[in-house]
């Protein structure tokens, strides 16, 4: 038996996971049936697997010999049919319909699915390989197995919780998780785990998705996986990660009742961090030039950075988190005039300075200044002088101030390298170039705002900490490694 494929621990851990959920939620099944496609036989066109059948359940005796026998029946049967035929999930809606290949009927296929699981409380979602990447173009053959941004979007929007299953490549798990289905909780406001098993005999890596709005019932399925880990004999015993599984405390519970102001927050990175305040309890007080629903003004004008301040602290008294993150304007020495360098000076470096001076006397205990600088504080392409040399300024303004306010207020910065403002997955050689893969996301540079000023990094200032993807430390020289200047 050891040398064969037993189905069990994340199978049946999937199917335990379904029915201990069942016991209190109802459950919508959604299994993204593909149909026969082309692209899983061989050349003589044999199926190359036997992926969704049971082959071995002997160890699941472990779990519930009550059916293990059953399910040995029907063990050449796919596992739709067997988890319909032996309803080993307490009142289950399934839907079942094979996922056309063209969009424009997939759309029916979806509102269809919508419709049929409107009244369930979670939605599992099993499309064997994961939302739809960039690299996966809509309406090919292979994306009918994959399960679209919108359509998780639309089971959000109907309140339910959304369970997506997988097994697949480690590789692919960062653009998964942290980009696609991270971008979806921003939008939705819902939280979100990702839960990694690693099952016996085979090593295969299963993963559960869990995006959800509601807090009790996101609690509750990972307290459920932890469970079913936990009861699985030693010997096929999985390796199981769960994010944050721990009731340790949460980032988003530090954040509640404070107080951050944001430049430049109407668009890109700064929008990224102030949505991120927003979304773990922060207040969150934006100036930016552009039209919005906050204070519009240029920052490079002292008399609007007074106003600007004397709003906020009319409005909160105090603050804790300032975040300088508003863009200098970018012209080489060619192109760029007198007045232009001063404004970029004046955007960069003086408006900081000023708004950190103004809100000084108003940061509660444990206040934190994250100046947003940029790689090119240390680095450089031709004709960028003036937001270089913003940049420049305000990472050394940031260890001044961290030696002025110290005891009062932390300073650190942060200098982004490439980061991509629309999420866009990038490929080939502008990915591979970089040491960790790919292209960066205003995403990686909240995630360190938010540490920053979180009590966790208390004993960090006067830092300037580089989010490149490795980009600075990549020494590269003519003819070396594959490198070529033309």
């Amino acid at each position: 038996m050891q040398d064969r494929y037993a189905g069990d621990i994340g199978d049946y851990g999937k199917l335990g996971l379904l029915r201990k959920l069942s016991e209190k939620f109802s459950i919508g099944i959604n299994w993204y049936d593909p149909g026969e496609l082309d692209f899983e036989r061989d050349k003589n066109g044999e199926f190359k697997q036997e992926d969704g059948k049971y082959r071995d359940f002997s160890s699941v005796v472990d779990y519930a010999p009550e059916i293990a026998s059953a399910l040995e029946t029907l063990k050449d049967n796919h596992s739709i049919e067997m988890l319909e035929k032996l309803k080993l999930i307490n009142n289950a809606v399934y839907y079942n319909k094979t996922v056309p290949r063209e969009n424009v009927e997939r759309e029916k296929w979806h509102k269809s699915a919508l419709k049929k699981l409107k009244k369930c409380d979670i939605v599992f979602l099993d499309p064997d390989n994961g939302l739809l990447c960039d690299s996966v173009k809509m309406g090919s053959p292979q994306s009918v197995k994959y399960t679209y941004y919108s359509e998780v979007s639309d089971y959000l929007a109907q309140n339910k919780t959304v369970i997506i299953y997988n097994h697949r490549s480690r590789k692919k798990e960062d653009m998964y998780f942290n980009e696609i289905i991270e971008k979806l909780c921003r939008k939705t406001g819902a939280e979100r785990d990702l839960i990694q098993v690693v099952t016996f005999r085979r090593f295969s890596v299963r993963d559960y998705f869990i995006i959800s709005k509601d807090e009790h019932m996101h609690n509750t399925i990972r307290g459920l996986i932890s469970t079913l880990v936990k009861n699985t004999s030693n010997d096929n015993k999985p390796f199981c990660t769960v994010s944050d599984l721990k009731n340790t405390r949460r980032i988003s519970d530090m954040f509640k009742n404070k107080v951050a102001v944001v430049t430049g927050g109407a668009n890109g990175i700064g929008k990224c961090i102030a949505e991120e305040f927003r979304r773990n309890g922060a207040a969150v007080c934006v100036i930016d030039k552009a039209e919005g629903d906050h204070f519009v003004g240029d920052i490079s004008d002292k008399s609007v950075l007074e106003r600007f301040a004397q709003q906020v602290i009319a409005k909160h008294v105090h603050i804790d988190f300032l975040v300088n993150s508003a863009l200098p304007l970018m012209k080489g020495i060619d192109e760029c005039s007198y007045e232009e360098f001063q404004y970029a000076l004046s955007v960069g470096v003086t408006a900081p300075f000023y708004l950190s001076k103004l809100f000084a006397p108003h940061f509660n205990k444990g206040g934190s200044i994250i100046n947003i600088s940029s790689s090119r504080d240390r680095m450089s392409q031709p004709q960028t002088e003036s937001y270089t040399a913003a940049k420049g300024g305000i990472a050394a303004l940031t260890h001044a101030l961290a030696v002025s306010l110290a005891g009062k207020v932390r300073v650190n910065s942060i200098s982004p390298g490439w980061i991509d403002t629309s999420y866009k997955v990038y490929e080939g050689p502008d990915a591979y170039q970089q040491p960790c893969g790919r292209v960066g996301n205003p995403l990686d540079i909240a995630n360190m705002v938010m540490f920053l000023c979180s009590d966790k990094a208390g004993f960090i200032t006067g830092e300037n900490i580089c989010i490149d993807g490795g980009m600075t430390k990549l020494m590269i020289y003519h003819g070396d490694n594959g490198w070529e200047l033309k």
